[in-house]
């Protein structure tokens, strides 16, 4: 008897402990909720929308604008931008104006409006005093669902959305199939429109959602690029059978799998002839194959581009670099005036001098001899005779080196006269007060003049241009009124030039008075920016069981319980990769998350999307609980039965027990 007992008693133990054990599995595993549908007054609303019945009870006053917003996957079509649709009625809500919208109807007191698979929300808005009252969410699933599949390999079936009129179907936005992975090839295509065929416009709906499913296949291509069947080679990837140019030889040598290349030329080489081949299979892309280009000073990066029958694009880059040996000397070696005596005594370095004349001196010649050969006066600024008035006269003497770079050297001729306005405080003329470089160019922003003063009058250091500028514009403020300046150099910058720009400020009351300002600009050789926007790797925290692949960009994920935003951790192909996250706020079933990648070019962009494909559903702790309290209970009547025990409920005890406690509640009340 002992022996049966305590074989009884391990059995009792074993299945509380295995019952204790599947509590605890359902307790730490969430399992996957289904999602349902959402019923308002016991009416699910599927494909259309009945406002009146979703709204009955929200008490909508008279003198009030409604209007409803759905926010969901919608197409963008007239309806303004994806995800929203409005209604609009006027003054109230018992059917006097009508819905003004495109795709829904007011008829009498209902509205109704045909909208694709998604989560909506519905909101009346009272004007007076602001209130929003949001109805939903609402799982719209009996309409259509717009299909995006990418790297797809063999049998692909796929739906999309088509909005139905009165004159036939209309094409969603982005109707093109083009899902098959690289190497493979869309064939067979059918299409199946019953559904939208059987569709009718109820309820006065001028357009209505309906879906079409295409059943395609994707087969892997041949090196021909045509279709094939099993064991055929997947398209090649795009590259040249040859590189070479005219002038100088490419650093490496040509290998197809090599994509920079450096080359020197001489610095009297203006332009560079690329020649180049492709490999079977690929083409060059258009304006990037062999070529001649001209070439600017410093470094040239020229791009040779193809593509495989696929489209994906190969970049082949030569650097060419063409050294400036171009003469920079731009100064003087003799400077003489036909009456009167320099000051200070002329020395190459020295721009500013000062020469007294008397009153009988009506002209003043200069002669001037370059220190460098190669280098030239500016047409109009070279040495000659000039006529001068009364009082002070600025002669310019312009010198440009080879390279372009000017000298400026500066003569006032002081012509003896009676003291006026023009001869006393001329430090005061032609002035300007601020100068401004500005480009034509969207959000591009260059250096100023650091710590401009007035009186100072040449500024040697050099502003550094992007390579895209290739002229600047320079904005002057003159510090009296009425003064006039021109600016000279602006134009046809070239890459390495160290040019001068020039303002000359010419008095208004002293016409004969003016300053020349002098600033210094460089534009710069063309930087090769980053294309490659694609992720290394990409992981989202708490979610082991993503699993982020090369070249795939759309996925599904489950959220967690009470999860309404994921936490995205990735790194980039290419350091200078931008990436932005879209959509990752208040995440439900069917949003989506969209990383969107942008290369240091800002033209290659890559977008990865993960759609919320259902929501975890944690398990009700609390009737556990008391299901595990029910299931021990009974096992141990089960052991005391077995042992022999005779258990008895006397539930007339119960009985008394709550009659006691009612007598003594009255009489709390009898005195």
């Amino acid at each position: 008897m002992r022996d049966r007992h305590t074989k009884i008693i391990l059995c009792i133990l074993l299945l509380l402990i295995m019952n204790i054990a599947i509590v605890g599995y359902l307790y730490s595993k969430e399992s996957l909720s289904a999602i349902d549908e959402y019923k308002v007054n016991n009416k699910i609303i599927e494909n259309n929308f009945d406002i009146r019945t979703d709204i009955s009870d929200l008490q909508i006053a008279s003198a009030t604008d409604l209007t409803m917003t759905i926010k969901g996957d919608m197409i963008s079509m007239n309806y303004g931008y994806a995800g929203s649709f409005t209604f609009n009625t006027v003054n109230n809500y018992n059917g006097a104006k009508n819905i003004t919208t495109i795709g829904g109807v007011k008829s009498g007191a209902n509205g109704y409006v045909s909208l694709p698979n998604g989560t909506y929300y519905i909101y009346t808005y009272n004007v007076n005093n602001l209130a929003k009252i949001a109805k939903g969410p609402i799982y719209i699933k009996n309409s259509c669902t717009d299909e995006r599949k990418t790297n797809q390999t063999g049998a692909v079936s796929l739906q999309r959305c088509f909005i139905k009129t009165a004159s036939g179907l209309t094409p969603n936005v982005q109707e093109s199939l083009r899902v098959c992975a690289d190497g493979y090839t869309l064939k067979q295509t059918s299409m199946d429109r019953s559904d939208c065929d059987s569709k009718s416009l109820e309820n006065g709906i001028k357009r209505r959602y309906c879906k079409v499913i295409y059943n395609v296949n994707c087969v892997k291509q041949d090196s021909s690029g045509g279709g094939g069947g099993g064991g055929t080679t997947p398209v090649p990837d795009a590259r040249l059978s040859s590189l070479s140019v005219n002038v100088g030889s490419l650093s490496p040598a040509f290998n197809s799998s090599t994509f920079k290349y450096n080359v020197i030329v001489d610095s009297n080489v203006s332009s560079i002839q690329i020649n180049a081949g492709v490999a079977g299979g690929s083409s060059f892309v258009s304006g990037s194959g062999p070529r001649t280009v001209n070439l600017n000073y410093g470094n040239n990066a020229i791009k040779v581009k193809v593509k495989n029958s696929a489209g994906k694009q190969t970049t082949y880059t030569i650097n060419v670099n063409r050294p400036d040996g171009r003469s920079s000397v731009n100064t003087l070696s003799n400077l003489k005036a036909s009456e009167g005596t320099l000051s200070p005594a002329f020395s190459s370095g020295e721009t500013n001098y000062t020469i007294d004349v008397p009153n009988s001196t009506t002209v003043l010649t200069l002669d001037a001899t370059l220190t460098d050969s190669n280098s030239s006066f500016v047409a109009g600024f070279g040495p000659s005779s000039y006529s001068l008035e009364l009082g002070p006269n600025k002669i310019y003497i312009k010198v440009a080196s080879q390279k372009g770079d000017v000298n400026v050297y500066n003569i006032t001729v002081n012509r003896e006269t009676t003291p006026s306005e023009c001869t006393t405080n001329t430090e005061e003329l032609a002035l300007l007060k601020q100068l401004d470089l500005e480009v034509d160019i969207p959000n591009l922003e260059i250096d100023q003049i650091e710590d401009f003063d007035p009186k100072i009058y040449s500024y040697d250091e050099v502003i550094k241009l992007p390579f895209q500028v290739t002229s600047i514009n320079v904005k002057p403020y003159v510090q009296t009124d009425g003064d006039t300046f021109t600016v000279e150099g602006t134009e046809e910058l070239e890459v390495g030039e160290n040019r001068t720009i020039t303002i000359t400020v010419t008095s208004k009351n002293c016409p004969n008075y003016s300053n020349v300002y002098t600033i210094k600009v460089e534009r710069q050789p063309e930087i090769t920016l980053g294309d490659k926007p694609e992720l290394k790797t990409l992981t989202i925290e708490g979610h082991d069981e993503f699993k982020y692949e090369p070249n795939v960009e759309n996925y599904k994920l489950v959220l967690h319980k009470n999860e309404d935003k994921l936490s995205f951790s990735y790194t980039k192909v290419e350091e200078k990769t931008s990436c932005e996250e879209i959509g990752n706020e208040n995440l439900q079933y069917g949003s989506i998350i969209t990383i969107r990648c942008t290369a240091e070019n800002g033209e290659d962009i890559v977008e990865y999307n993960i759609t919320i494909d259902g929501v975890e559903k944690g398990t009700n702790i609390v009737i556990i609980v008391i299901l595990v309290i029910i299931i021990i209970l009974i096992l141990i009547y089960l052991v005391l039965r077995l042992l022999g025990y005779r258990i008895y409920f006397n539930f007339s005890v119960f009985g008394a027990f709550f009659r006691g406690l009612g007598e003594k509640f009255n009489n709390m009340f009898d005195k």
